[in-house]
């Protein structure tokens, strides 16, 4: 496992590396100007090259790569070729984009596996017509189409519960906790509730009975109704609405793709031999399905899922724009629409590093989940 981990990382990380060394130097030699630029109607030429010396904007390009690339890992992301400090803290675009993502994907894979847990196991190698028409009818669904129908319920089930429950905001100036404490505790709240969610949909179709996950996610909540003080609780709980529109959005936009990769990949599975054997011995159905169906499909689904992954990140520009969610999609686009292409790249940067750990972290699971392979780790 760990010449595994050594080797993924490796290539991963000198991929990474070199292509943005390469579209570093596509931008800077194939874009005339940079942001300096359009200061020459408003300072002389000896201002705006003294103006780009104190910043290293005429610096070589190489150097401007290199002190770009130290000052994103260093935990800012600033215009990389020049010699200027940013506010904006690495933490507050990553973790926001990660409340928001790592429940989409929960909620998406799980629930596109609803089709194939309610088709018994004698239909499961036959097309399933009506959850693949439902699947593409969901992909053709664009972001702001479902915005505009959950944005609307969502805004109005936190106005009724805000004013049944007299909820005030706390003013900035008297929140006694960090941002980043405040980003973890909405994280943490966030899981649980999409636990929970997950749990009552697998109750309420007699799919699964789902100890773990609805022990996690009601353990998460109790322990930040009992950590924090109810002012902040709350506080926390009202700061999830625009999270739960993003999460919706985001959730929608993926769920159709993996319930038709479900599909097909179970499809087929259910086809091979040892499954005819399970059936043939006297398994459950949920034994068959757990044991000989979901554990070796999870291979094809890891490999289509760490293929999916640019997809994903791409699809966070346009899901974060559409919901204002101030993660690193949302960003991006900004720094494009203010033509800031290096702080652009630093943003794409750590998007390609978040899209490698993903695909490295979905490598492991294969390893670890499918049974022909976990017996060679």
């Amino acid at each position: 496992m760990i010449k595994f981990l050594i080797k993924e990382l490796t290539s991963s990380l000198f991929s990474v590396f070199i292509f943005l060394f390469l579209m570093f130097y596509v931008i800077n030699i194939f874009i005339p100007g940079d942001f300096l630029t359009p200061l020459r109607i408003m300072i002389t030429q000896e201002e705006l090259d003294a103006l780009r010396a104190s910043l290293g904007a005429d610096d070589p390009l190489y150097q401007q790569y290199f002190r770009w690339v130290i000052s994103v890992l260093s935990g800012e992301i600033t215009p990389g070729g020049f010699r200027r400090s940013s506010s904006e803290a690495i933490t507050s675009t990553i973790i926001p984009t990660l409340q928001v993502l790592l429940p989409s994907l929960l909620l998406a894979y799980s629930l596109s596996k609803l089709p194939a847990l309610k088709t018994s196991i004698g239909r499961l190698y036959k097309d399933k017509i009506f959850s693949d028409v439902t699947a593409t009818m969901l992909i053709s669904l664009f972001p702001p189409i479902v915005y505009f129908f959950a944005g609307d319920r969502v805004e109005g089930y936190y106005q009724q519960l805000s004013t049944n429950l007299e909820f005030k905001k706390i003013p900035a100036s008297l929140v006694e906790l960090t941002s980043l404490q405040l980003d973890m505790f909405l994280f943490l709240f966030l899981l649980g509730l999409i636990l929970l969610f997950i749990s009552f949909i697998e109750l309420a179709t007699f799919s699964f009975v789902p100890k773990i996950k609805l022990l996690i996610g009601a353990a998460l909540i109790v322990f930040l109704y009992l950590y924090l003080e109810q002012l902040y609780f709350l506080q926390i709980f009202f700061e999830t609405k625009v999270a739960i529109k993003t999460i919706t959005v985001l959730s929608v936009f993926l769920l159709g793709e993996y319930i038709l990769m479900n599909n097909v990949v179970v499809q087929n599975i259910s086809r091979e031999p040892h499954i005819l054997t399970a059936r043939a011995i006297g398994y459950s159905r949920r034994q068959i399905y757990t044991n000989h169906i979901l554990r070796n499909s999870f291979g094809p689904i890891a490999y289509r899922l760490g293929m999916n992954i640019p997809y994903l990140i791409a699809s966070l520009v346009i899901v974060e724009s559409t919901t204002n969610w101030g993660g690193m999609g949302s960003l991006l686009y900004a720094t494009i629409t203010n033509q800031d292409s290096n702080a652009a790249m630093g943003i794409l940067f750590l998007l390609a590093l978040l899209a490698t750990f993903f695909r490295i972290f979905i490598s492991i699971a294969h390893k670890l989940i499918d049974p022909r392979l976990s017996n060679n780790v």
